[in-house]
């Protein structure tokens, strides 16, 4: 149930029951956000009889439009590779045509591993940034079209089926162009989904830079609009189709949707109760595979997650995962290809959580990882594919009887 749909009975109730049980930073907190519907009754005591009767159609009003899980996700530790990189991994791909896997490292490196039969990897090394590299993406059509963005303001287009000539230095072969439109950090760097018509750059210059391509085989980029200044650092972004774009802002409680096609922009509200307290920043977004839902992880300590309903202020869920005061940890979530579960990295014991959509409960803890993960990534062929600061790759996929059946 939203809070907008709520009766000021029933908010008056929620804060009661916040009271009776001690929960007083929560309390205070509540009372700071739902206070346009709290100002609306006077100051009075709840009866306990009240409060059950609100708290059930508080239940019974919750929004039936999520689906029951169905016990199928990635939760096996299928392979494990230490030896990809020897510094702290900070972003991980998959090629979607040869699965191949893309890391970089803060050794400046991107490296394309190809898992051979034998059980061993082929390599192939790339350094054209001169700082490390912050995020990878792939064309969706043109499999072999690389993305990556660096801490040196750059982006550059990776042609990584190039062969070098005799003599030529393989680390920096490939490059098809650089982009150079950022003054800062360029933390996320994402082709438009379906034909890769669109590329978009967030940067903690505040701007994100959107990109189109031409009409040639191996296409440029021309920057077509660069949006900004934003209020703070752009933290994350995600294309909800392939021509609207979502932009999540430090310290800025609006999600900013872009209509590519006029570049017109559509402020939404994250909090439910329509007023301007940032309490949260967005600092991972993205959308489920129908477009429908949209998922926001904050950098609230509590470990919140919003499911909104893509393109509304109206949350589906909240949940409270991997709660934390550690100023420098790296949440991160994905979603699983039906839907039904995302995965969540940034405790503090470097797991990750698989949850449930619907109800918000956490059903396995994926433990293994001995430093804090930095980028996990989900392929409906291999599975959830994890990586950070303890050098290590790991895949997790379905327990081997489950394939079978």
């Amino acid at each position: 149930m939203s809070s907008q749909s709520a009766s000021p009975q029933v908010h008056a109730s929620v804060l009661q029951f916040l009271m009776n049980n001690g929960y007083m930073e929560s309390a205070e907190a509540f009372k700071r956000e739902a206070r346009r519907h709290l100002d609306l009754l006077p100051a009075s005591q709840v009866s306990d009889d009240q409060l059950a009767n609100d708290m059930s159609h508080l239940q019974i009003q919750r929004p039936n439009e999520l689906m029951d899980g169905d016990n199928d996700y990635f939760s096996t530790l299928v392979a494990d590779y230490p030896d990809i990189h020897y510094t702290n991994i900070l972003a991980i791909a998959v090629e979607p045509q040869t699965l191949a896997l893309a890391t970089s490292s803060i050794d400046k490196t991107v490296k394309i591993s190809t898992m051979l039969s034998s059980g061993g990897i082929s390599q192939r090394s790339y350094r054209h940034h001169q700082a490390p590299v912050l995020s990878i993406d792939f064309h969706p059509v043109i499999s072999h079209l690389m993305l990556t963005t660096s801490m040196d303001g750059s982006s550059v287009l990776v042609d990584t089926s190039f062969e070098a000539d005799f003599g030529e230095d393989l680390e920096k072969s490939g490059i098809h162009q650089i982009l150079k439109d950022h003054q800062k950090y360029v933390v996320r760097g994402v082709f438009s989904p379906v034909d890769g018509k669109f590329i978009a750059t967030a940067s903690y210059d505040r701007t994100v830079c959107i990109y189109a391509s031409d009409d040639s085989g191996l296409p440029k980029y021309k920057l077509v609009k660069q949006l900004g200044p934003f209020i703070g650092n752009v933290e994350t972004i995600c294309f909800a189709s392939k021509d609207v774009l979502v932009i999540g802002v430090r310290d800025d409680n609006y999600l900013h949707y872009i209509r590519l096609s006029d570049m017109s922009q559509t402020k939404v509200n994250m909090n439910a109760t329509g007023d301007d307290w940032v309490s949260f920043s967005p600092i991972c977004i993205s959308v489920s595979s129908d477009g429908s839902q949209l998922l926001c992880t904050t950098d609230h300590e509590s470990g919140r997650t919003i499911l909104f309903a893509t393109g509304e202020t109206r949350q589906l869920q909240n949940y409270y995962v991997h709660a934390t005061d550690n100023k420098f940890a790296t949440r991160r979530h994905v979603w699983h290809p039906s839907g039904l579960y995302f995965y969540a990295s940034g405790g503090d014991d470097n797991s990750i959580l698989i949850v449930e959509t619907k109800t918000g409960r956490i059903v396995k803890n994926l433990t293994g990882h001995q430093s804090m993960i930095r980028s996990i990534v989900v392929d409906s062929n291999v599975g959830l594919l994890s990586t950070g600061y303890d050098h290590s790759v790991k895949i997790w996929s379905k327990p081997l009887d489950s394939m079978i059946r």
